[in-house]
């Protein structure tokens, strides 16, 4: 037996038989019906569109046949191939090249064999229509021309199916590039939503199972620890086979499960970078042995999501009927992208939701911890004043009794007991209204109220207090009588506070002048002294309660949560509270109410945004 050679064009041939898609490809009516009307016509057992493989050769269409291939050191066809030209042997027991072939030599073996070389691309001979009978018999030149027209036919065919499968191929690609462009824009435009509902990596999972045509998939974040990179899987395909594979499963959805091993097909990819493909795994290096019961995988892609040239995901896929290859992670570039941003969206938002869940926490702690204080502050101040005031009673009859009047000495001692007395109260009855407003229990009777009348009450009461420290007090200038909408005990009780602070912290002969001013629909009231100043860097620390700023030391009385109350009391009246102040040379405090006459009665509503936009603004002016 000769063997068919090669052709010189053997490589190049091959190339182009590969380029057909037709190897191993289902069968088809249209060569089905060829190759019958081939037999019926020639009046052969069978007829067959071969084409030569390097090793084989594989029937397309194979009429009177079972086989689907056979090698190809034995086929008739290879002859036509190499030769690229019709071979026809009428009796192959008579032919020295062919009667000891394995295919003659046996009871209903070829004895007649016609074949024409098909060449449907480029000129090369991909296989042949041929003609096979049990029996010798004679084929002239007419039936050589015919069999050649029945082979264009056949090579039209076969140029048919590659237009018919480079259309599916293009219609393919077009709903993978659709998908690809409905999962980008998805992806970035509902990325708040699959944050919230925590969608995001089963969206991208199954995202990627559709672009790649995969039974399974799964995607994970990279995690750098200590002891190295870890995966952990946000979302996996179920291969569970059975309870104990299940929990196993169960266990890497929940994230609870880490996986750390370097050099696995996954290790790989999130440990070192590697972008692992293969259409072979069960032969694969790295492959891993799979429990009984794993549902089988063919072929494998394993891909690193990296962002800033690290490796901060993963994602793998198994069993596509297109296979992978480098073009498809080429393909999967802006997805693999768009998942590296999402990542780091899904990472912010997490540390972002940590901090929030951490500030409601210290939040609704300091909550617990102020109302614990105000009720404190509370239950003691109240529990303070009923010594107190036994106190402070016990203190006066000594100083006012006849019948054993003190002597000097023991009147000042008494004295002194009840200034300190009186501080002491002062100092409990502030803390009591201060508790009361950070625990939302006090009310305040909003109402017109005559700022003179107020302020001229004020000053008449703290006149004394003038005199001995040897201020001047000035009223407001004999203008209007404004009114405001206020709570008038606690407005005198904060001209009360911002006059005598004007009073205590002033100098020998200094002065205190009290002035109203119209702003649109609001009134301001200054308290403006010539005393000490306060300087630029510790005006904030103003408001701020038990702070006297640089009188700690000093003889003045004071208790330090005036100023405090005084800003708590003006805010709960909707107004605001500034100052401005210059070392050795003077402070003026102020505050701004609404005006009664363009306000509703009994408007408690806070004043509109333009007015508060300026309050602000003159506040920083201030």
């Amino acid at each position: 037996m000769q063997p068919p050679r090669l052709p010189d064009n053997e490589a190049r041939r091959l190339q182009t038989l590969h380029r057909l898609e037709l190897l191993d490809s289902l069968p088809e009516a249209g060569f089905d019906r060829l190759t019958e009307l081939a037999a019926r016509l020639f009046d052969v057992p069978t007829a067959l569109i071969s084409l030569v493989d390097a090793h084989r050769q594989w029937f397309k269409s194979a009429h009177g046949m079972d086989c689907r291939e056979t090698p190809r050191d034995v086929s008739f066809c290879g002859h036509v191939v190499a030769d690229d030209q019709p071979l026809v042997v009428e009796d192959t027991q008579l032919d020295a090249c062919f009667r000891d072939n394995p295919l003659v030599d046996r009871i209903d073996g070829i004895r007649f064999y016609a074949g024409h070389p098909l060449r449907p691309l480029d000129g090369h001979v991909v296989g042949t229509l041929c003609l096979i009978d049990t029996r010798p018999r004679r084929f002239d030149a007419r039936q050589q021309e015919s069999l050649a027209l029945l082979a264009a036919q056949a090579e039209e065919l076969i140029r048919l199916h590659l237009a018919h499968r480079k259309a599916q191929s293009r219609e393919r690609r077009h709903h993978r590039q659709q998908t690809l462009l409905r999962v980008l824009h998805q992806g970035i435009t509902d990325y708040r939503a699959l944050m919230s509902g925590r969608r995001l990596w089963d969206f991208l999972m199954e995202a990627l199972r559709e672009l790649t045509g995969s039974d399974y998939a799964l995607i994970g974040e990279v995690l750098h620890e200590a002891e190295g990179p870890a995966l952990k899987i946000h979302a996996i395909t179920d291969l569970s086979w059975n309870a104990q594979s299940r929990r196993l499963m169960e266990q890497l959805r929940s994230g609870d499960m880490r996986l750390t091993n370097p050099g696995s097909l996954l290790g790989r990819v999130f440990a070192h970078g590697d972008t692992i493909i293969t259409d072979d795994l069960a032969n694969h290096p790295l492959r891993g042995g799979f429990p009984p019961g794993h549902p089988p995988i063919h072929n494998y892609l394993g891909v690193p999501i990296v962002h800033d040239g690290r490796v901060i995901g993963m994602y793998a896929t198994a069993n596509s009927d297109d296979g992978y290859s480098p073009e498809t992670v080429a393909w999967l570039e802006p997805f693999n992208a768009t998942c590296a941003l999402l990542i780091n969206l899904y990472r912010q938002f997490s540390e972002r939701d940590r901090i929030q869940q951490e500030i409601t926490r210290a939040r609704d702690q300091a909550e617990r911890a102020s109302r614990a204080k105000s009720d404190f502050l509370s239950a003691m101040s109240h529990e303070l004043r009923t010594p107190l005031n036994a106190i402070l009673g016990f203190a006066q009859l000594l100083a006012n009794g006849r019948r054993d009047p003190l002597s000097e000495r023991q009147q000042r001692q008494v004295a002194q007991i009840r200034s300190s007395g009186e501080h002491l109260l002062a100092l409990i009855n502030d803390i009591l209204d201060l508790s009361r407003i950070e625990a939302g229990r006090m009310t305040l009777a909003l109402e017109a109220v005559s700022v003179r009348d107020i302020c001229d009450a004020a000053l008449e009461s703290l006149a004394p207090l003038a005199r001995e420290a040897a201020v001047t007090l000035h009223g407001p200038a004999e203008t209007a009588d404004p009114c405001v909408l206020a709570d008038p005990t606690r407005l005198k009780q904060v001209l009360l506070n911002l006059l005598s602070n004007a009073i205590k912290y002033n100098r020998p002969e200094g002065r205190v002048v009290v002035t109203l001013a119209e702003h649109g629909d609001t009134l301001r009231v200054s308290v403006e002294d010539t005393g000490v100043g306060i300087s630029e860097a510790r005006i904030a620390e103003l408001f701020q309660p038990f702070n006297r700023l640089e009188a700690e030391g000093s003889t003045i009385e004071g208790t330090g949560i005036g100023l405090t109350l005084t800003r708590q009391l003006i805010e709960q009246m909707h107004g605001r509270i500034g100052v401005t102040s210059e070392k050795d040379a003077g402070s003026r405090f102020w505050i701004e109410l609404r005006r009664a006459d363009d306000a509703p009665a009994g408007d408690p509503e806070p004043p509109p945004a333009a007015l508060e936009t300026r309050f602000k603004k003159e506040a920083s002016d201030a």
